[in-house]
């Protein structure tokens, strides 16, 4: 075919697709992909629409409106052109650390609140190569563990239904123990995955960071409140210790965790530790340093 016949052929293909309406979903930030004559395209959707399934009329080759919303039967004759993967929901993506080692590139592509982070429910699956975890479209209807079919577009992982095929059992005594806290170690139940079980591993991971990260703000906040700056802290099963800098001086308390009280100051206060918080510690540290009356307790 010459390079004057392709063009041609482009034209027409351009020119029957903005006659045309067409299905597809719409990201987060009215983002639409089609394919035109072998060529991917993207298309921005103007005014305020919530990423989902749409029925869209091509405005221009870079802009589409959307003219209605499509029926199940419709999104479910669209997914069946892609090829069916089945996963196990991790988390909702909104809500991860992406800063996770173990949560893929693509993972962290664009942002919506149906989007969810998930596995491959079968490691055996050589089709797809995902390594970690990847984000999963559109997700309704849908809980942390469960095993679901996703349908995968060469681009994206789009969230067709919850596998029927799986007992839900197993989802639910997962969610349990990660509202319990019981670590990957511990986990003990029948019929329970590899796969299923790195899920696990992955969320748990995830609510650890969390709780840390809570932490490491309250401590930060309660020090810089005073002058003074967190340099690291160590959990404990009642308290915390912590190492910090006052103008330029490093020190080591443990407060509790319940309200920051002073456990042990890590200078002699005669027995007066539990008088202060870390907050007000910091002024105490401070007034001593200046009139050279700190005695640290080793």
């Amino acid at each position: 075919m010459s390079i004057h016949d392709l063009l041609e052929s482009m034209e027409s293909a351009e020119q029957q697709f903005l006659a045309s309406e067409f299905l597809a979903p719409v990201l987060p930030g009215g983002r639409v992909r089609v394919r035109i004559a072998g060529l991917v395209c993207t298309l921005r959707v103007p005014g305020r629409h919530r990423a989902g399934w749409a029925i869209l009329k091509p405005v221009s080759m870079v802009r589409a409106r959307v003219v209605a919303r499509p029926s199940l039967g419709q999104v479910r004759d669209y997914l069946a052109l892609f090829p069916a993967a089945r996963l196990v929901l991790v988390a909702r993506a909104s809500g991860y650390p992406h800063a996770s080692p173990d949560v893929s590139p693509q993972s962290v592509e664009g942002s919506g609140e149906g989007d969810w982070l998930a596995m491959p429910a079968q490691w055996g699956d050589h089709r797809f190569q995902i390594e970690g975890t990847v984000r999963l479209h559109l997700v309704t209807a849908a809980e942390p563990f469960q095993q679901v079919v996703a349908r995968f577009d060469g681009g994206h992982f789009w969230f067709q239904e919850v596998d029927r095929r799986r007992n839900p059992a197993i989802a639910a005594y997962l969610r349990g123990a990660l509202d319990a806290g019981t670590p990957v170690e511990a986990l003990h139940k029948p019929t329970l995955t590899a796969e299923e079980r790195e899920a696990y591993r992955l969320a748990y991971q995830a609510v650890q960071l969390a709780a840390r990260d809570r932490i490491e703000v309250r401590l930060a906040d309660a020090l810089a409140h005073a002058g003074a700056e967190l340099a690291s802290y160590i959990e404990r099963e009642e308290a915390y210790t912590v190492s910090y800098t006052v103008d330029g001086q490093q020190y080591r308390s443990t407060v509790s965790k319940e309200d920051l009280t002073v456990v042990a100051a890590g200078i002699c206060l005669e027995g007066q530790d539990r008088r202060f918080d870390l907050q007000s510690l910091v002024g105490v540290l401070r007034e001593g340093a200046r009139d050279r009356r700190l005695y640290r307790v080793q």
